[in-house]
């Protein structure tokens, strides 16, 4: 017996073994006893590394568990391959977008079949397939005749080198995750959801999903983000501004003592043009976006803006500083 182990050769008998046992789709269609698996699209930058391993290979274990349980499991696979990255590489690399893309995608796929998981490739999607988004299209049509979308000017974390826009998670110190370039904060044209006006609907159904983890019902609940308040006007002692402060504990009015107005807000851009102090103040913390869990654990600062509100119960002016917080 060889004792030798030479992981190329045994490895890739076991996955052209594996390729030749194909999903039978009669049987997924008709089967009581299915399972889904799903993981996360890969960006087909062109190549794996070992986040892209270990996500991956949880997802396989999964599907195998299943298959060894008798259950007749559906695990496809798919590429997020639309976006300004793919442009910008196809131009520094002087290619059609769509031969860098698919080149990429075949890369990857080969790197995935060498690691052996078990994906139905028969169901294999792309994004940038005109048969894959010309659905998305009548989907956000659908919506949009529903009157369940609307667009607005909105502040984003913008990427001058990239042009595009960043989540918080992608600004590192101030700075673009894939150029390095400083972030710029500024007013675009978007596209959102009415969320709020079928956030009752969502709520409900998420009661219907059984077998989800309570943590993630909750983190779906908390992105829905109904809750129930009032909101309450606080008028500027020597203007004509209005501040609506929303609160889920209206009995707590009397003890205001201060009111907080964000850094993206109109008249913290105003005040800006005046206060070299509060300029200095926005500039700072715009460059220091944080991820909404980042930002509820750090400390809060602020700067007094020199304006004061009315208390509307108590009549009168009340010492509140109406104050920048980041």
């Amino acid at each position: 017996m060889n004792k030798d182990y030479n992981p190329r050769e045994i490895e890739k008998t076991a996955q052209e073994a594996w390729g030749h046992k194909s999903y039978s789709k009669e049987k997924l269609s008709k089967s009581k006893d299915k399972y889904y698996v799903l993981s996360m699209f890969p960006y087909p930058s062109g190549k794996l590394h070992i986040g892209h391993v270990r996500n991956y290979t949880i997802g396989d274990v999964i599907t195998r568990s299943n298959i060894m349980q008798g259950k007749n499991v559906f695990q496809p696979m798919g590429w997020d391959s639309f976006g300004l990255p793919a442009e910008n590489a196809a131009i520094k690399n002087k290619v059609h977008p769509e031969d860098w893309t698919k080149s990429n995608i075949a890369h990857m796929k080969n790197q995935l079949k060498n690691i052996g998981i078990l994906y139905d490739w028969d169901n294999e999607i792309s994004t940038s397939d005109p048969e894959y988004f010309r659905w998305e299209q009548w989907f956000f049509l659908k919506l949009l005749k529903k009157g369940l979308v609307y667009r607005k000017l909105s502040e984003v974390n913008w990427d001058p080198v990239d042009n595009t826009v960043l989540a918080n998670e992608q600004v590192i110190d101030g700075r673009g995750w894939r150029s390095g370039a400083l972030v710029e904060r500024k007013k675009i044209p978007q596209w959102f959801l009415k969320i709020t006006d079928f956030a009752e609907d969502l709520l409900n159904d998420i009661d219907k999903l059984d077998g989800w983890p309570e943590s993630v019902k909750l983190m779906q609940k908390n992105w829905i983000g109904k809750s129930k308040g009032l909101n309450i006007n606080f008028v500027s002692e020597d203007g004509p501004e209005i501040f609506t402060a929303f609160t889920t504990r209206p009995d707590t009015i009397f003890g205001v003592t201060y009111i907080a107005i964000s850094i993206n807000h109109d008249l913290a851009t105003d005040l800006s043009q005046k206060d070299k102090s509060i300029k200095k103040f926005i500039t700072k913390y715009q460059k220091q976006k944080l991820s909404e869990e980042t930002s509820a654990k750090v400390e809060k600062d602020g700067v007094f803006t020199g304006k004061y509100c009315l208390h509307q119960l108590l009549k009168k002016n009340s010492d509140m500083d109406c104050q920048l917080c980041s």
